[in-house]
């Protein structure tokens, strides 16, 4: 059986590596101790590593006082050590609720920037958006990877987003299977 665990800290995370968890979700308080722990067994790190607008507009809906700003800075140091590390990442999103203004889409790359600034490389980004996640559902034989027979779901941008990630942000066109569905005017 796979396993998924959903937690925040060391000692949880200890238990679910032990256990054979493949993934983690979270993370957010790990030491590099317990990264290290991951990289040495391959348990893969699906951070949702939250922007820090995104927790200001969480804290204001539910009326938390805890400091969005330290939370957010602690995100992108915990990113950037797991990367440091060579802990396995696929990325992941916890969009959550609405920010007005802003699709779910839009909040989903706001991601992008959090990868960023913990020094994340493009071409690492777009790996953990794609073959490593494909790895971690056990799915590279049918996709994460632009290789015939694979599933031919691609975007295009109209810069090159290994050198500038956010051109994610502007699709000029989507091909599903193999098809053009959608095609910037």
């Amino acid at each position: 059986m796979r396993v998924a665990s959903e937690l925040a800290c060391d000692e949880p995370a200890r238990n679910a590596i032990a256990g054979g968890a493949e993934s983690i979700e979270h993370g957010f308080q790990l030491s590099d101790a317990v990264l290290t722990l991951m990289k040495e067994k391959g348990t893969v790190l699906v951070g949702t590593d939250f922007p820090t607008e995104h927790l200001l507009a969480m804290n204001s809906s539910v009326g938390a006082g805890r400091d969005s700003k330290s939370a957010g800075d602690a995100i992108i140091d915990r990113l950037r050590r797991a990367y440091r590390i060579g802990v396995p990442m696929a990325f992941g999103t916890d969009v959550v609720m609405d920010i007005p203004g802003k699709t779910r889409a839009d909040m989903m790359l706001d991601y992008l920037a959090v990868w960023e600034a913990a020094g994340v490389p493009a071409a690492a980004i777009l790996k953990a958006m794609t073959t490593n996640a494909a790895a971690l559902f056990r799915m590279t034989d049918v996709r994460g990877a632009i290789a015939k027979g694979l599933a031919a779901d691609i975007i295009a941008t109209p810069e090159n987003p290994l050198q500038n990630i956010q051109a994610l942000k502007k699709v000029a066109f989507v091909m599903k299977a193999g098809t053009v569905i959608r095609q910037a005017r």
